[in-house]
């Protein structure tokens, strides 16, 4: 396997929490190699005293016992240390997809904060695996320090329950005791993070198949070589000599040389930090971006998106409302049209909300959840629901289950065809105690919405709905003049074959109209009683298909 070439298996932390909780004093007491990325190198990270970018830096361990089947000598914890303020949440989503684990830094001092919800919602988009670190335990009176510490994890396992990271290990750390770098301020705790980071490590190994996809996240030139692309392989592998592409950039580049936190090795693959090098590329038309196998990655002005609500988000979320749309490093507005599974489809209600339950959080994780079906119905949703939903009639197109988005972007995206999806709601005051992020998924297909031959593949429907009553039933029982459900002036010959149902559920076509008020004749299956004053209603029930070429085609 390709991680003989270096003997080191990686694995990529995000280190996450709200702003002043930690973070990269953490980093720094946990690394023994850094990154050109790493603990606030940036000029204005040290002018401004807060992390304002994604830093990169690592430590090894060696290989625990249950990954002794794994092909590499050494265990690598590649951290990535994720802004802490509210401002910067688009920089942290976009780290969410190089994560396999995830640290949540907590103040012990001040316990769950603002931001910590939406950093609790990108670590259940991204992985299962987290560990929360209680950190500034110096800070407790010593006398009651563990006393404190126990009612803060007991705390924060409440705020958990609610989450996929129910029962999930918690370590009390001091990253930087006194606040200080002197003799006698080394960290406390850290040992005991890591042997609990070694043991959270997931056994199954990396795949080394599969088209090569490298997520940039900085990019500079070194003299005399050439220009270093630094950024996590998302899948796939790539070696020395192999032509790359830069879609965005619409380039395409020979690999000259490639290292693994300054170590020069021959080839990369899903999971590795690497630096790439190539020649010829100006870093400064470069920022944050994907390279992969050419031609893996397209570009795209519109898509499908399998997509759940987060459940921390409170707001609404219309149809046909602009929401801010993360793919990768990448944001850009978004239309979002909202639709699902209509009662009555093949999965009932019940074992749809199973289904929904058992796969939140899953489906941003697997791709393989987020199929699409343009054979199937979908019904058109007035909103994107959530799980606290109830289920209602088909009528009203409301399920439990699937739900899709088709997002239509204001700019071109180039994105991989299965990429993470969040949706978000980055207009909100970040200075409120609110979560911004609002749905998230994987896309499901790519469509051209300026096609209309394409969007009638979206066999999505709205339903209409209109009411009436019986005026005259004939003495047979089995036919009826009807009025009320159509104006005057409509044609009542689009209607006809269409059914109707009574309020004591007997079933009758419209035959066409009677005379030119309005009115209209009813034929019934079975016999119907002549109606009581005040009753005798009927209903029209029917489908409309929103991107179908007749758009006055009626469907039931």
């Amino acid at each position: 396997m390709l991680t003989d070439q270096h003997g080191v298996y990686n694995v990529n932390v995000g280190v996450l929490g709200h702003v002043d909780s930690g973070k990269t004093s953490l980093v720094a007491s946990l690394s023994t190699k850094l990154s050109t990325a790493a603990l606030d190198k940036h000029p204005q990270s040290k002018e401004r005293g807060i992390t304002l970018d994604l830093g990169f830096s690592s430590f090894t361990v060696p290989m625990p016992d249950h990954l002794q089947h794994l092909p590499s000598q050494t265990l690598q914890f590649t951290l990535v240390d994720c802004p802490g303020h509210a401002s910067l949440i688009r920089t942290i989503i976009g780290g969410a997809q190089i994560i396999d684990m995830m640290i949540l830094v907590v103040d012990v001092t001040k316990g769950i904060q603002a931001q910590t919800a939406e950093c609790l919602v990108v670590g259940e988009i991204a992985t299962r695996h987290l560990c929360v670190v209680l950190n500034k335990v110096d800070l407790l009176p010593e006398e009651t320090r563990p006393r404190l510490i126990s009612k803060a994890k007991k705390r924060l396992a409440q705020t958990l329950a609610a989450t996929t990271f129910a029962g999930c290990p918690m370590v009390a750390v001091s990253a930087k005791p006194g606040g200080g770098d002197g003799p006698g301020n080394s960290a406390v705790g850290v040992e005991i993070l890591i042997e609990q980071l070694a043991r959270m490590v997931p056994a199954s190994p990396r795949q080394a198949k599969g088209s090569f996809l490298f997520a940039v996240d900085h990019c500079f030139a070194l003299r005399g070589q050439g220009t270093v692309l630094t950024g996590t392989v998302l899948s796939g592998s790539a070696e020395v000599g192999a032509t790359i592409e830069l879609p965005e950039a619409r380039l395409q580049k020979k690999i000259k040389s490639m290292q693994v936190f300054k170590k020069p090795v021959q080839a990369c693959m899903q999971g590795d930090r690497a630096g790439i090098c190539v020649t010829q590329l100006d870093p400064k038309v470069i920022e944050r971006c994907i390279v992969c196998t050419p031609g893996a990655v397209p570009t795209f002005s519109a898509a499908i998106a399998a997509v759940e609500r987060v459940r921390f988000y409170s707001g609404k979320l219309p149809s046909s409302s602009k929401v801010h749309v993360t793919l990768g490093h990448t944001t850009v507005m978004a239309e979002a049209q909202y639709f699902g599974l209509p009662d009555g489809s093949s999965q009932s209600p019940a074992l749809a909300l199973a289904s929904t339950i058992s796969r939140i959080g899953q489906l941003a994780l697997n791709a393989s959840e987020a199929r699409f079906d343009f054979s199937q119905d979908y019904a058109h949703q007035a909103e994107l629901h959530g799980l606290e939903g109830r289920p209602r009639s088909f009528g009203d197109g409301v399920h439990y289950g699937p739900q899709w988005a088709l997002l239509t972007f204001d700019q071109p995206v180039t994105a991989p065809q299965d990429a993470l999806v969040i949706g978000s709601r980055f207009e909100v005051d970040a200075s409120k105690a609110t979560c911004r992020l609002a749905f998230y998924g994987r896309l499901a297909g790519l469509i051209d919405a300026s096609d209309p031959q394409q969007m009638r593949k979206l066999r999505i429907f709205k339903v209409k709905r209109r009411s009436g009553s019986i005026d005259r039933m004939n003495k047979d029982g089995l036919s009826a003049v009807c009025k009320g459900m159509f104006k005057k002036e409509t044609d009542i010959t689009v209607f006809a074959g269409l059914k109707v149902v009574t309020q004591d559920g007997h079933i009758g076509t419209i035959d066409g109209s009677f005379g030119k008020s309005g009115k209209f004749k009813v034929s019934f299956q079975t016999p119907v009683a002549p109606p009581q004053p005040g009753c005798g209603g009927i209903t029209l029930t029917f489908k409309r298909y929103i991107y179908d070429a007749n758009k006055k085609a009626l469907h039931q």
